[in-house]
C-alpha cells in the first residue's frame, strides 16, 4: 500500500513538471580559460557568456588576440546559445575612457551598429553587459535602452551581469525592464579588498536575501538567474587569495563536499545543489563564475556543473508558488512555522522532501490552519494538501532556524 501511495504522489508531482531544457544555465567562459575547452560538459549549459570584449576607439569589438571561433562553435555544437559578454569587472583606464566617449549621445548610434555587426559576423545570440561599480555612469540607462531598440528587430538578446544585493543608481526603472533577464552575482559579499572581514563570499542565507532584493525593485523571477561562485578565497595568506575549485579538490577530495577548511572559503557541491533547487522555485535558473574553474580529469565526478545539473534533472518542475487548488503559504521561505489556507476543508496535510520522504504529517480542521515545521532542515519540500475535494502540491522553503 505505501508503495502504491508513493507512486500516486509521484504521478501527482508529475503533472507540475516541465522540461529541464526551460531552466538556464549560464555559464561565464574567459577566454583565458579556453585552454579548458574539451574538459567543459558544454551539454550542462544552456548560455555560454564569452567575456570580456572591449570597444578600441572607433568602436571595432574584440578580445586582443584571442581566436573565440573554437569556443562559440563548440558551444553552439552541445546546443548553447552563446553571447558576448562587454567590458568586464575591471577596465583598464584607456578602456574605461573608451566606453565613455563611445557611450556619449553624439556616438552611440554608431557604436551600436557596430556591436551588431560584431555579432552577426561570429555568430553570437546575444549580449551580455557587465558593466560593474564605477563603471556604471549616467549614460548607462539611455546607451542599454538604445542598445535594447536596435538589437531587437535582429532577434538578439540583451543581458546583464548585477550586484548580489546592490542597484547601481544610473539604472532607470526602463534600463531595468528592457533586459531579457539580469544574471545575479551572488557571491563576493567579502574578499581580498576586505582583509579584515574572513568569512564565505557566497553563503546560502545572502543567496536568499539577494533573490529577495531584485525582485523588490520590479525584476520578476523569470527574468533573474542565480548565481554561484566556482572559486573561493583564502584568508589565511596576506594578500587574501582566490583558488578554484578545482584546486581545492585536488588538495583533497572530501573538500568537494565542505565550504570551509581554516580560513579558505568556497562553495562544496551540497551547498551548490541547495542554491539549484532554491533557483528552481525562486528564479529562471543558475549563473556560474566560471566554467573554467570547475574540477575536470580525475575529478571530474566532483563537478560543480555536474551537480547543477544533477538537481535541474532530478527536481525540475514548475516555478509557480502557488498550485492550482489555491493553496496559500505564509511566510515563504519560513523557519519555524507556515500559515496555511484552502479553499475548502482541509482532511491532511503533509511534508515531503525532494525525494518523496515523509517528513510531516497532520489531520488539521477546517480551511486555515499553522504548520510546525521546526527541526526540518534548511531546503526545499512538497507541502500535499488533501481537501475533500480532491489532492493540491506546492513548494516550500525551510530556513531553518
Amino acid at each position: 500500500m505505501k508503495k502504491l501511495l508513493f507512486a500516486a504522489f509521484l504521478l501527482l508531482l508529475s503533472t507540475f513538471r516541465v522540461s529541464a531544457q526551460d531552466v538556464k544555465v549560464v555559464g561565464y567562459l574567459p577566454t583565458y580559460r579556453f585552454s579548458w575547452l574539451a574538459d567543459i560538459e558544454f551539454e550542462s549549459v544552456t548560455h555560454v557568456n564569452i567575456s570580456f570584449a572591449n570597444p578600441d576607439s572607433p568602436g571595432q569589438l574584440s578580445f586582443g588576440t584571442t581566436n573565440i571561433w573554437p569556443a562559440v562553435d563548440m558551444a553552439h555544437q552541445h546546443g548553447c546559445k552563446v553571447f558576448v559578454s562587454l567590458a568586464g569587472g575591471y577596465l583598464t583606464p584607456a578602456q574605461d575612457e573608451t566606453w565613455n566617449y563611445l557611450a556619449q549621445p553624439a556616438n552611440r548610434p554608431a557604436f551600436i551598429q557596430k556591436i551588431i555587426q560584431y555579432v552577426q559576423a561570429n555568430n553570437f545570440d546575444g549580449v551580455d553587459v557587465d558593466l560593474e561599480w564605477q563603471y556604471v555612469k549616467p549614460w548607462y540607462s539611455p546607451f542599454i535602452l538604445e542598445l535594447k531598440a536596435a538589437l531587437q528587430p535582429h532577434g538578439i538578446q540583451l543581458t546583464a551581469a548585477l550586484p548580489g544585493e546592490y542597484r547601481y543608481p544610473a539604472i532607470s526603472n526602463a534600463a531595468l525592464a528592457a533586459f531579457d533577464w539580469i544574471n545575479m552575482m551572488i557571491y563576493d559579499l567579502t574578499g581580498p579588498w576586505a582583509p579584515d572581514q574572513p568569512g564565505p563570499h557566497s553563503p546560502y542565507s545572502w543567496t536568499v536575501e539577494c533573490i529577495q532584493y531584485w525582485k523588490s525593485q520590479g525584476v520578476p523571477g523569470s527574468k533573474l538567474t542565480l548565481g554561484v561562485p566556482f572559486y573561493g578565497y583564502n584568508f589565511g595568506v596576506s594578500p587574501v587569495g582566490s583558488f578554484t575549485f578545482r584546486g581545492i579538490v585536488s588538495q583533497d577530495p572530501s573538500n568537494a563536499y565542505i565550504d570551509q577548511s581554516g580560513m579558505k572559503y568556497w562553495n562544496g557541491i551540497p551547498t551548490i545543489q541547495d542554491k539549484t533547487l532554491l533557483a528552481l522555485q525562486e528564479v529562471s535558473g543558475i549563473m556560474i563564475w566560471e566554467l573554467g574553474q570547475d574540477a575536470f580529469g580525475s575529478n571530474a565526478n566532483y563537478s560543480l556543473l555536474r551537480a547543477i545539473d544533477q538537481v535541474i534533472e532530478d527536481n525540475t518542475s514548475s516555478l509557480a508558488t502557488a498550485s492550482p487548488s489555491g493553496i496559500r503559504v505564509i511566510p515563504n521561505p519560513a523557519t519555524d512555522f507556515i500559515h496555511v489556507s484552502a479553499d475548502g476543508p482541509v482532511e491532511r496535510v503533509s511534508v515531503y522532501d525532494l525525494h518523496g520522504r515523509l517528513m510531516r504529517a497532520e489531520q488539521p480542521a477546517g480551511d486555515s490552519f499553522r504548520l510546525d515545521i521546526s527541526g526540518l532542515p534548511a531546503g526545499l519540500y512538497w507541502l500535499h494538501v488533501t481537501e475533500k475535494g480532491g489532492q493540491s502540491i506546492t513548494r516550500i522553503q525551510v530556513t531553518g532556524g
